[in-house]
């Protein structure tokens, strides 16, 4: 060992250690242990002096085939990876090919060799490099390739994942449909209010996503095909399958319902632009002047629950000038809100007859921003959801469109910067961005990708199962299954916001 390097020769200590402790245990009792060591010793000897030029070259082959495994395990380490657990992908294969099942499936003792489950594609590392056959019938390399490459990321990898009861199909929430919050001031002796809400349930059921391959079965004697074959197309088949459904499902069939089409989900363009509330004549119940006549109190026949603070409301018909303008809202209870000083100039009156009044309530945000840019626009969205008390935890980009936003340049021709990098990851108005070429360039998806948005709930883990017929039989073949169970709740789709970010630029631009 005197060419190896320090890790090689440690190396090699080790198998030396293990090749030792198990002659120890071989002679233990038949023979002392310096009478064994003195007899290797002697063989040994005996055989370096009788060894011919052939043997020599043995020995050079296998210094040069543990230095360059060496070399390996010293590079893998180097690029952070565990040597000890690479791939809990490649554990579940191997086990899988191991297993009594499986063998006797090959054999042709079963017809079926039941579900392997647990084939989880996160963390994969690949298993083209490390082809251990023995049956080769051509010269083997150990490269797969294709230019047809899974995903970086999938939206299951984003979202939380929560692990079903196979004893329970469907999995119900509440949802509150309906709400008045009507709190008020009052004497010490005057009834108090009601408030109410409204209930509902809703249920969302099993949905299965699946697929197979037909394979020869001499396929099935050269691992490196099957395990390339597996990590490159069934499972990423499965998944690919699983975003369209997650993100743009329409719900049709056994289709998934995906967020973007989840009644609820508005672009923030839209949410801007369009009005929040609108009511028709005898919605509103009453026009009531406060402060000295500075302020307005306006009162509706029903609970606008989703009039927020600092919205903008618009009368028609109302005998006060001024509240036939956009007005910033000051929100009392879900029945009343508050003008603010609309009678500075001249003071605000109780209205006698409201019945033919009308109003629009919009976003604030509307035509807000001076020449915004796409950080602009992007942050007016944050701050429109959070407005609405919902939190954005990222927003989901096209790497186009992450490269675009940081392409863009000032007057001068200078870089504006508008894509930070925080401890190795993309931000943009201080919240991570999420590159996935599965949503359209141009178009952004953002919202609570915490527990309370949506989550994935894995009713059955993605497994793969390998099946034959009477007519596999006859062509030498198999089948190999992969498929998955899930329910896909979308808890709060308020919480969400699919839209085009050149609309939403637009949307927000001051004239």
């Amino acid at each position: 060992m005197a060419e190896l390097t320090q890790d090689q020769r440690d190396f090699m200590a080790a198998l030396e250690t293990k090749m030792n402790d198990i002659i120890d245990g071989r002679i233990s009792g038949a023979i002392s242990k310096d009478d064994a060591t003195q007899m290797i010793s002697k063989a040994v000897a005996e055989a370096q002096a009788k060894a011919s030029e052939e043997d020599k070259a043995e020995i050079t082959e296998l210094r040069k085939s543990v230095s360059d495994l060496s070399d390996k395990i010293f590079k893998i380490q180097n690029k952070g990876l565990d040597t000890t657990k690479m791939s809990k992908f490649d554990e579940k294969l191997n086990e899988m090919f191991e297993s009594p099942k499986f063998k006797d499936f090959v054999s042709g003792k079963t017809r079926n060799s039941g579900e392997f489950g647990g084939f989880s594609m996160k963390d994969i590392v690949s298993l083209t490099d490390n082809y251990e056959g023995t049956i080769l019938l051509t010269q083997q390399l150990d490269k797969v390739v294709s230019k047809y490459q899974p995903k970086k990321l999938h939206l299951r990898d984003i979202l939380p994942t929560l692990q079903g009861e196979p004893e329970y199909p469907y999995l119900a929430y509440a949802e509150i449909s309906k709400l008045d919050r009507n709190a008020r001031y009052v004497s010490e002796n005057g009834r108090l209010p009601e408030s109410s809400f409204s209930l509902k349930e809703n249920q969302v059921g099993t949905k299965r996503l699946g697929t197979y391959i037909h394979l020869s079965k001499r396929m099935l004697k050269s691992r490196v095909y099957v395990r390339s074959y597996v990590l490159s197309m069934l499972p990423e088949a499965v998944l690919m399958a699983e975003d369209w459904g997650i993100l743009f499902g329409d719900g049709a069939g056994e289709n998934l319902l995906g967020i973007a089409n989840k009644e609820g989900t508005l672009p923030v363009e839209d949410v801007v632009t369009e009005a929040v509330v609108s009511g028709e004549a005898g919605s509103v119940a009453s026009i009531k002047a406060a402060n000295d006549g500075k302020d307005a109190i306006i009162e509706f026949t029903d609970a606008q629950a989703d009039i927020l603070d600092g919205m903008r409301i618009t009368l028609t018909g109302s005998a006060n000038a001024k509240l036939n303008e956009a007005n910033d809202v000051v929100k009392m209870n879900d029945r009343q809100v508050l003008i603010v000083g609309v009678g500075k100039d001249t003071a605000i009156t109780d209205e006698d007859d409201t019945s033919s009044v009308t109003f629009t309530a919009n976003n604030g945000a509307f035509k807000s921003v001076s020449d915004p840019n796409s950080l602009d626009a992007i942050r007016t969205a944050f701050a429109v959801m959070t407005y609405a008390n919902y939190t954005p935890t990222a927003i989901v980009l096209n790497p186009i469109t992450v490269n675009a936003i940081e392409s863009e340049k000032d007057t001068t021709g200078r870089n504006l910067g508008l894509v930070v990098l925080e401890n190795g990851v993309k931000t943009i108005a201080g919240r991570p961005i999420i590159e996935f070429s599965g949503i359209p360039a141009g178009k952004y998806l953002l919202g609570d990708f915490s527990i309370n948005g949506a989550s994935i709930v894995d009713y059955t883990t993605l497994t793969l199962e390998w099946a034959d017929d009477v007519e596999d039989k006859l062509t030498n073949s198999v089948h190999l299954i992969a498929q998955e169970e899930i329910i896909f709740p979308v808890y709060n789709p308020w919480a969400f916001a699919y839209g085009d970010l050149a609309k939403l630029k637009s949307a927000i631009t001051a004239e």
